[in-house]
């Protein structure tokens, strides 16, 4: 239920400062929140080719991603390999009897390499864990009544036929939505590395048993980030004077990098 405009704040104000203005362009992806959200980044990547073929990038990109947004930003600088195919079919691509429609879609959905435009990532109030609530009454509520296209319909009957799952595992009665993939049981929320993390506690001040009222403290936080901070705030944290402030932080020190030549993760000069 988020979109664009729920950005307008943190816009504005990184807008109102020179440095920022010189710097950055922003760019917004939107995409529907039924779909799983390793589809969702497949698309993004998707996006991204034909958007840098008609603009060539001359600087690193930073991506901010809030929420399943944080999720779908993951998997852009991960490198999977077939890891994620072969959890899932237990079998090399060519050994999985799919049709070449469904092939391409899963192929494109769990084997990726990081995307290499990518400077530094920004996760706010991201389940990069997974999420309980996915699991609960109310997240099943919630993916009852998503509707995936048919395009994903006609390959989740091909993954069910082919599949087997380990006991503790989500089981497929149908291809997973963006509900099913928040799931801490779920395959896909697995091995992928964040740099900056923000996340709210709606006030409580009681971390690491803190939750935004969607996303609790321990999804957000990963130990391999660059720099974390926690706001007062429910899940809208992009909206949060603070985080917008950290926002503005570390945009402001990835300029400086950039104008070292320092833009790999590894800097040690790269922390709060």
């Amino acid at each position: 239920m988020d979109s664009p405009a729920t950005w307008a704040p943190m816009l504005n104000r990184l807008r109102g400062y020179e440095e920022i203005r010189r710097n950055y362009q922003f760019w917004f992806y939107s995409y529907p929140s039924g779909y799983p959200y390793p589809y969702s980044a497949a698309i993004l990547r998707r996006e991204l080719d034909a958007i840098e073929k008609r603009f060539p990038l001359r600087k690193p990109m930073v991506v901010i991603g809030h929420s399943m947004g944080g999720c779908i930003s993951r998997l852009l600088i991960t490198d999977t390999g077939d890891k994620l195919w072969m959890k899932l079919f237990k079998k090399p691509p060519e050994q999985v009897p799919l049709s070449p429609e469904s092939r391409k879609l899963f192929t494109e959905a769990l084997i990726f390499q990081h995307r290499p435009e990518i400077g530094r990532v920004i996760f706010i109030s991201a389940p990069l864990r997974g999420s309980e609530l996915a699991s609960n009454w109310l997240g099943r509520i919630g993916s009852s009544l998503v509707k995936s296209p048919i395009t994903l319909l006609k390959a989740g009957r091909d993954v069910i036929k082919v599949t087997t799952f380990r006991s503790g595992e989500l089981r497929l009665k149908r291809i997973p939505n963006s509900v099913d993939t928040l799931a801490p049981t779920n395959r896909f929320v697995l091995a992928i590395i964040p740099y900056h993390t923000i996340m709210g506690d709606r006030g409580k001040g009681d971390a690491p048993n803190s939750s935004d009222g969607v996303v609790p403290y321990w999804s957000s936080h990963m130990d391999g980030a660059k720099s974390e901070l926690i706001v007062s705030s429910g899940h809208a944290a992009h909206q949060n004077p603070k985080a917008i402030e950290e926002v503005r932080r570390i945009l402001t020190l990835n300029v400086g990098l950039a104008n070292r030549g320092k833009i790999p993760a590894n800097d040690p000069s790269d922390s709060q």
